[in-house]
């Protein structure tokens, strides 16, 4: 049973700095010479037994007075592009996020405290106000949501409270209600799902009734119905899906019975065959994927057989090879990416070797070079990024040191 947190209070947007200062600071030391000669003359004269003795002395003295600088220090204060907004009502991770095409932000599930939960509230980015609608029949927590071609959330798998489940729920933005649709075939957590240009939605791997998967199923949203689809290779959890420009699926990376694979495979969806493409360098899980401006995908972080991961893998689709790129700063696994209008990488938060992380750093990829960039008010591992429609990146909830937080935070 879910356990309903108390709504939490309205705050006020706390924005940071965002004009660089520079402060010079100066230490000067100031040196007198003082300068003393003296001369002393004697003269002697005899005259007719009449000595006469004539000391002269002159003294000089020259004082001279010099400026000299010994330190110059600046600091320059270069302010973060992380803006507090308000709270969620309910502090979560493991959730999803969606932007509706009304430019709202949708926020399901997750898991608090040792609850599992059925709640969703929505996001307005004009107002900064967050809004609780409809909760879903199930609760749930390392599902999957994918955004229908009618607009329509469609909510899929998770672990519950009695486990792993295979129930699936539609959201309409419209009249804010959930409504059941049909069960996948198998029960699975932590898979992915990708909204394919037919309009159907492929469900992929994860992990349930006690064992890796390799199967996956396509959701037809006209009939609300689930079908079996090909197998991938090997199975897995805790990979990536990203949609190519040319409509296939790219699969790559996750945890399965052969350990942490390097494997990736493309779907087709004409055929629903699966075929191998190139190896990456290094077996992950928990990574992200990023689909770039140039076509591109951007594989980073995650977690192999050498602990946490800073290093980074480009797949060019058109050769279907895996080229090494530039490491992160810090090795992380349950962070965010987010492509930015810019066309860089933003990625956020995650775990690393020192516990949760606040740091964030951007790609570019014309450099193939990460930057460290100011860091996020609260650590955070396995929150949920979704760009806005302004452009600016929303990062809600996560782990924390304290427990599941409902803080979120705007990169402007």
């Amino acid at each position: 049973m879910t356990t309903m947190l108390p709504t939490t209070p309205v705050a006020t947007t706390s924005p940071r700095p965002t004009t660089s200062t520079t402060t010079t600071i100066s230490t000067t030391t100031r040196i007198i010479t003082t300068t003393t000669t003296t001369m002393t003359a004697t003269t002697t004269s005899t005259t007719m037994r009449i000595i006469t003795t004539t000391t002269t002395t002159m003294t000089a003295t020259t004082t001279s007075t010099t400026m000299r600088i010994i330190t110059t220090t600046t600091i320059t204060y270069v302010p973060s592009r992380w803006l507090n907004t308000t709270n969620m009502n309910f502090a979560r991770n493991a959730h999803t996020a969606s932007v509706l095409t009304n430019g709202t932000v949708l926020i399901v599930g997750g898991a608090s405290s040792g609850n599992t939960l059925n709640s969703a509230e929505l996001y307005d980015p004009s107002t900064e106000l967050w809004t609780k609608t409809s909760n879903m029949s199930d609760g749930r927590y390392w599902h999957t949501a994918s955004i229908l071609s009618n607009g329509k959330i469609l909510i899929a798998g998770g672990s519950g409270t009695m486990g792993v489940i295979n129930s699936a729920e539609l959201y309409d933005p419209s009249a804010r209600v959930w409504t059941k649709t049909g069960n996948m075939s198998n029960a699975r957590y932590v898979q992915t799902a990708s909204t394919l240009n037919n309009g159907k939605v492929l469900v992929a791997g994860g992990y349930g009734n006690g064992s890796y998967l390799n199967s996956a199923e396509l959701y037809e949203p006209s009939t609300g119905v689930w079908t079996r689809t090909g197998n991938m290779s090997v199975e897995r959890y805790f990979h990536t899906a990203s949609m190519l420009t040319n409509g296939k699926v790219l699969i790559a990376g996750g945890l399965g019975n052969t350990g942490f694979s390097i494997i990736t495979e493309l779907y087709e969806p004409s055929t629903g065959v699966w075929t191998k493409t190139g190896n990456m360098s290094d077996g992950r899980y928990f990574h992200t994927a990023t689909t770039l401006n140039n076509g591109k995908i951007l594989i980073a972080g995650g977690y192999g057989y050498y602990g946490y991961m800073n290093s980074a893998e480009l797949y060019d689709p058109s050769t279907g090879v895996w080229t090494k790129t530039g490491n992160m700063s810090d090795g992380r696994y349950g962070s965010t990416a987010s492509i930015l209008s810019n066309g860089k990488v933003l990625v956020a938060g995650g775990s690393g070797s020192s516990g949760y992380l606040n740091s964030a750093e951007l790609y570019d990829l014309s450099t193939g070079v990460w930057t460290k960039i100011g860091n996020m008010s609260v650590a955070r591992y396995a929150p949920a990024a979704s760009r806005l429609t302004n452009g600016k990146i929303l990062i809600t909830g996560g782990y924390t040191f304290s427990g599941q937080t409902n803080s979120v935070e705007i990169y402007a």
